[in-house]
């Protein structure tokens, strides 16, 4: 039932302003005669006190144009055209989000080669001309003035010119010799273990970036006896693995139900599997180590209380790693592949486990 809502203000004497659901109108007259004026048009009212007979007549009423029609019959389609297409557009968001979450590990940073960068050949003999100021000053020594220059007379701006470029040339062949001397540095510090090296390039490279962007944190720990990295994976799988699944009913509006508890669960073991995957590949292809230990950690609900633990612990050798195809693989089925502790039910998810050893 719908509420109605109709105030009368005095703004003269004669005249009152009425103040309604549909807006504004203004009345004029007494209790036996009264015009009334809205957006609806010209109406009057008279009545005979006492008597109960009264009379109403419509005077003027405004009939919207066919333009003006016309135009709120195109906006109301637009405005459900952007509706629907939203709710397109949330879904698609919705189903790469998922992607996403999956395929982590497919995506991994180049190899480097550390110790073809300690053996690399510097990019001049130190002492000689660069390569860039031998360009240069081939070029000033090849000048041939062209009519043009001599015309104008600008022979000796053009050679100011060239001679300028040479000292621009020096200044980048230094600095390329300087960035070759760093490297060769940088390599030996992390081919012999520098831990704060480690963690520098780590840091330039950013390469759990999109781990941490879905909603997880990244923490490393190096081993001071052993080439090792120590991985503490907190998921935080709340932000990370959404609750709620997005589709498009018949009619193309939004639905949003609760996943299925199944396929959250199936989902959110699939996420932190690829994730482990994912940082193993990374550390080896980054740094000279030959084993890396990740220990997954997430908050747990029961019935009654939320508790915090470790829900994966895996250990990862070079050797294991490379001897893994990644393409179109079970996340989940190649971690059990390596030394790991883990406990998965499909109808409750996760339980905590031990950290390997």
């Amino acid at each position: 039932m719908g509420m109605k809502f109709k105030k009368s203000f005095k703004v003269a004497p004669g005249v009152r302003m009425n103040v309604g659901k549909k807006g504004l109108s203004t009345s004029i007259g007494g209790k036996g005669l009264r015009v009334n004026t809205s957006s609806r048009g010209v109406s009057v009212s008279s009545s005979v006190p006492g008597t109960g007979v009264s009379y109403n007549q419509r005077l003027t009423s405004r009939n919207k144009r066919p333009q003006r029609t016309h135009y709120e019959k195109i906006q109301l389609r637009h405005e459900k055209e952007e509706k629907l297409e939203q709710a397109k557009l949330q879904v698609e968001h919705h189903e790469a989000h998922l992607e996403m979450l999956v395929s982590v590990h497919e995506e991994v940073n180049d190899q480097i080669d550390w110790e073809a960068i300690q053996r690399s050949s510097p990019p001049y003999r130190y002492g000689d001309d660069g390569p860039l100021v031998t360009e240069a000053k081939a070029k000033l020594q090849h000048y041939k003035p062209s009519w043009r220059d001599k015309f104008f007379k600008r022979v000796e701006v053009r050679k100011q010119v060239l001679t300028q470029d040479i000292e621009e040339a020096h200044r980048k062949d230094e600095s390329s010799y300087e960035e070759w001397q760093n490297s060769i540095k940088q390599a030996e510090a992390i081919l012999h273990h520098d831990h704060s090296k480690w963690d520098g390039v780590i840091q330039t490279i950013q390469p759990f970036e999109d781990i941490e962007q879905l909603g997880s944190k990244v923490v490393l720990s190096f081993s001071h006896d052993e080439p090792n990295v120590t991985v503490n994976l907190n998921i935080q799988n709340k932000k990370a693995v959404p609750q709620k699944s997005l589709s498009l009913t018949k009619t193309g509006k939004l639905s949003q139900r609760n996943m299925a508890k199944g396929k959250y669960f199936q989902l959110y073991q699939d996420y932190v599997c690829s994730c482990v995957l994912r940082i193993a590949r990374e550390l080896f292809t980054i740094l000279p180590i030959e084993e890396t230990t990740i220990h997954v950690y997430d908050e747990l609900k029961d019935e009654e209380t939320t508790e915090y633990g470790c829900i994966l612990s895996t250990k990862i050798t070079r050797n294991e790693l490379e001897h893994t195809h990644f393409e179109n693989i079970d996340c989940s089925d190649t971690i059990e592949t390596f030394t790991h502790n883990m406990k998965f039910l499909k109808t409750k998810g996760f339980k905590f486990v031990e950290e390997v050893q």
